[in-house]
């Protein structure tokens, strides 16, 4: 098979898996365990982190189930990708990977994954659950929620981020009792996220008779939507920092991550004022080095 015999095929396999894009998970994951253990500990949360248990089950979520999840979703589309002008570089529509040792690989991963989920509890096996089945709705006939307007900013954009926040919730605290305030803060800003970036995709889609929410609302109904979910996740903060009650209220110095995003903006404004033109390479870099710095600032404004 000639895609075996590049010297390079191994780092194709890996960006199959998307590993940029682990940092979501990553930071979900943080904010559900952080705010699990603040809920219980107050300032002393740090004195009770089990560093081990959040790796081994980030492992599980992020590398295995998502980059698992992520790959399933290429194979799935690859011959519509290859008329996509950016997906078309992704592994298998660019002929780095085969089809087949994609749909083998995407089995492994995923087996390791669930196993290494029913060994940390079953409310995170639960989580692991809930995002497949999603996932699989979202990707597969005959359901493709991807196409289906509405449904497809469901699925991909609030039930995801849900769960891996409550991935790293249960972690610590095993109930799903997460403050309303919390859940809209992390919902609310990857849903305003994900729908400029559907945006992005809207000819595309509209080519391939997507019946997906850009192009039955229009770009203005969608753009209206996705600063609306981003203004609503900024309140949640400013309501969880300033204004819960005492026991669940997050410190003072967490405010100074709006600054922090802010120096980040600049590399956006293009992409807010014109989604579907934005250059989406340079925005994922972007992106990924935003949250992989907020997951991080997060930590240590927390320590303070």
């Amino acid at each position: 098979m000639p895609y075996m015999e590049r010297d390079d095929f191994w780092i194709h396999v890996i960006k199959l898996l998307r590993p940029a894009e682990w940092t979501k998970t990553l930071l979900n994951m943080v904010i559900g365990s952080i705010g699990a253990l603040y809920v219980l500990y107050g300032m002393e949360w740090s004195q009770h982190v089990d560093l081990g248990l959040f790796a081994y089950a980030f492992i599980a979520i992020g590398p295995l189930l998502w980059g698992g999840l992520y790959a399933l979703n290429d194979w799935t589309d690859w011959k519509k990708d290859k008329l996509h002008p950016v997906k078309k570089n992704r592994a298998i529509p660019s002929g780095k990977v085969h089809p087949n040792f994609a749909v083998i690989l995407v089995k492994v991963v995923l087996i390791l994954a669930f196993l290494i989920g029913l060994h940390v509890s079953l409310l995170f096996f639960v989580c692991m659950i809930a995002m497949l089945l999603n996932q699989l709705m979202y990707t597969l006939k005959p359901f493709r929620l991807k196409e289906r307007a509405f449904l497809d900013l469901v699925s991909g954009s609030m039930i995801n981020p849900f769960f891996r926040f409550y991935a790293g919730w249960v972690l610590f605290l095993p109930a799903f009792n997460a403050p309303l305030w919390l859940i809209l803060m992390v919902v609310g800003g990857q849903f305003g996220g994900y729908v400029i970036y559907r945006l992005a995709g809207k000819h595309h889609e509209k080519g391939l008779n997507y019946n997906s929410s850009v192009v039955v609302l229009g770009s203005h109904a969608i753009r209206v939507l996705a600063y609306a979910a981003m203004v609503l996740a900024l309140l949640a903060f400013a309501y969880g920092v300033l204004f819960a009650p005492q026991q669940e209220r997050w410190p003072l110095q967490l405010l100074w991550l709006v600054p922090l995003n802010l120096v980040f903006l600049p590399g956006y404004w293009s992409a807010l004022r014109n989604p579907q033109k934005m250059d989406l390479p340079n925005v994922y870099r972007l992106l990924y080095w935003n949250v992989l710095v907020l997951a991080l600032a997060f930590i240590a404004l927390f320590l303070l």
